[in-house]
């Protein structure tokens, strides 16, 4: 990548008589770590090992937007944390309301101060039958009906909303003693371009 540079395009500005610049004394920083970048996948290789293992596993992959200080024992208990799925167009009513599901496990990505880590299982069940894991694109609705026996017509036409939330119980605090107490999140589990109508417009890509 080349960069130029242009030299010499306007003349040199002297401040006038009696001025003298000021610097500008930057805001201080009051906020607590924000979540700045959300990422939710399904962890499958392929369809196969989606229906043998039997998990429904997905990863969801926060990044905060500065280093977090603590409360690190209580974060990363998974137990302080839910992850609700929803989609209209699933088939039972507990997913088109919001179906709540309690995270596996919780962890440090790394040795990353800012982005963590929660596992979580995903299973529905309809018609004596289980599906697993998010619905993120058109392959993953397709599984779903296979797994269910559903016609093309019944299979989900939108990517699910995942919702995260951080009971209040934990305090996330930055290096600065800037403290939230708990945290929620919502995002498509589909990799759309912003911005995104949720919870009703997670589209569902190819």
């Amino acid at each position: 990548v080349a960069i130029f540079a242009m030299v010499g395009c306007r003349p040199a500005e002297t401040p006038g008589t009696g001025t003298t610049p000021t610097a500008a004394t930057p805001a201080p920083d009051t906020k607590c770590p924000q979540i700045k970048s959300t990422v939710i996948e399904n962890v499958y290789e392929d369809a196969y090992e989606r229906n043998d293992k039997k998990e429904g596993g997905i990863r969801i992959t926060l990044t905060f937007d500065e280093d977090i200080v603590g409360d690190w024992s209580c974060i990363l208990n998974k137990d302080n944390w839910t992850v609700t799925v929803k989609n209209s167009t699933r088939q039972t009513q507990a997913f088109k309301d919001g179906k709540s599901i309690t995270p596996t496990k919780v962890e440090r990505v790394g040795t990353a101060k800012n982005k963590i880590r929660i596992l979580a299982s995903v299973v529905e069940e309809s018609v004596g039958k289980a599906a697993y894991g998010l619905i993120c694109n058109e392959g993953d609705a397709e599984q779903y009906g296979n797994f269910l026996g559903l016609q093309d017509y019944q299979r989900p036409s939108v990517a699910d909303t995942v919702t995260v939330k951080l009971k209040s119980v934990c305090d996330v605090y930055d290096a600065l003693g800037n403290n939230c107490c708990g945290l929620q999140v919502e995002a498509c589990c589909a990799a759309v371009c912003e911005p995104v109508q949720i919870p009703t417009g997670c589209p569902l890509p190819k």
